[in-house]
């Protein structure tokens, strides 16, 4: 990932480019897939004193450009809102595409496959049919699988003791997960 920090109409300095560079850095931890980010420093001409100092943001990552400015009385709170800006930008697209790899993973559940809640009340009353607490082996819990048409079901295993889930791979077919 590529940090970029041009200046028009100013000299920068080192303490201000590692400032703008360490406030950069923080928004990394919110995608992974960020390619470069470029922060512009200028000052402009301006009647009004609280917006001479500008700083803008382009910041380029998978799928998506997002652009952030701010014009303030100082130059370190002009970095410090658009690096906010960006950061809050980001993750609302982050949420988007989660949204919306999301939608795609259900599209490719058959109704063989899942059932889907209606409402709230139906997610909890589903969320409880995918647990047995009663012990049983492993067959018995494929068979319970079946029978109740979850994805899912969390058991706990007659001859470990432990908690195990079984699912559906595929039809026909099944996992086990054990601790």
């Amino acid at each position: 990932m590529n940090i970029t920090i041009k200046a028009l109409h100013i000299n920068i300095t080192g303490a201000l480019k590692e400032y703008a560079e360490k406030k950069v850095e923080k928004i990394l931890k919110f995608f992974d897939n960020i390619q470069d980010v470029v922060i512009e420093l200028d000052i402009r001409d301006s009647a009004d004193e609280d917006e001479r100092q500008f700083a803008a943001g382009i910041l380029h990552a998978s799928q998506t450009a997002i652009r952030a400015e701010e014009a303030s009385r100082d130059m370190y709170a002009s970095i410090d809102a658009v690096c906010d800006k960006l950061a809050l930008q980001l993750k609302k697209h982050k949420e988007k595409l989660r949204d919306h790899n999301r939608k795609e993973a259900m599209k490719g559940l058959s109704d063989d496959d899942a059932v889907t809640p209606k409402s709230k009340r139906d997610l909890i009353h589903e969320a409880d049919s995918m647990y047995v607490p009663k012990p049983m082996d492993i067959d018995e819990a494929v068979d319970l699988l079946i029978e109740k048409k979850t994805p899912l079901l969390m058991f706990r295993n007659i001859r470990s003791e432990e908690i195990n889930v079984v699912y559906v791979i595929s039809k026909g077919k099944f996992g086990l997960i054990e601790p």
